[in-house]
C-alpha cells in the first residue's frame, strides 16, 4: 500500500503521541525521544510502500523500538567501570575507577538485550517495569537478565 503525503500526515497526527511515548520509555529522556520520534517517521515514510495498511500502530511501534535502540547504541551514556555498572542501579554515582567503555561491552549483546541491561542497571527500572515494557512475564525478564548479567561478567573477566 502506497500512502499519500496527506494520509501520512494523518498517521503522524493519530499515532505520533503514542510513538513518542514508546521512544521516551526506551530512551529515557525527552531529547532522545524527540530525535527517535523524528527518525521513526522518516523511516516509516521511506518504507511506506512495504506497509500493508494493517495495524499502523504496531508497525510504527516496531520502527520506534528499533530506532530508539539505535540511538541508545550510538550514544555514549556511561564511561565507567562495567563491574560497578553491573552491580549498582546508578552507575553515574559510582566511584571513579578504571575507565572502561560500557558501550563496548553492550556491543556484545543484541540490541534488545543491551536495552534490557541499560534499563535495569543504568535507568534503575524494576523487573515488572521491564516486563511490561517488553510485553512479557516478570519471570522471563528475571531469567533473561540473569543470563545476560552472567554473560557480561564473563566478558569482563575476558577483558582483564
Amino acid at each position: 500500500m502506497s500512502m499519500t503525503q496527506a494520509q501520512f500526515q494523518v498517521l503522524y497526527r493519530d499515532y505520533g503521541p503514542a510513538v513518542r511515548a514508546r521512544c521516551r520509555s526506551i530512551c529515557g529522556n525527552d531529547a532522545d525521544a524527540d530525535e527517535a520520534l523524528q527518525e521513526t517517521f522518516i523511516r516509516a515514510w521511506k518504507n511506506r510502500k512495504r506497509f500493508d495498511g494493517r495495524y499502523p500502530l504496531a508497525w510504527l511501534q516496531t520502527i520506534a523500538r528499533n530506532t530508539s535502540i539505535d540511538i541508545l547504541r550510538k550514544r555514549r551514556p556511561w564511561a565507567d567501570d562495567p563491574q560497578v555498572w553491573l552491580t549498582q542501579a546508578a552507575p553515574e554515582s559510582s566511584p571513579a575507577g578504571t575507565r572502561l567503555d560500557v558501550v563496548r561491552l553492550l556491543d556484545n549483546f543484541k540490541p534488545e538485550d543491551a536495552a534490557m541491561l541499560r534499563l535495569r542497571h543504568a535507568e534503575g527500572w524494576r523487573i515488572h517495569e521491564i516486563a511490561e515494557h517488553f510485553d512479557t512475564s516478570q519471570r522471563t525478564i528475571r531469567r533473561r537478565l540473569e543470563r545476560l548479567e552472567q554473560r557480561a561478567q564473563a566478558l569482563l573477566r575476558l577483558d582483564t
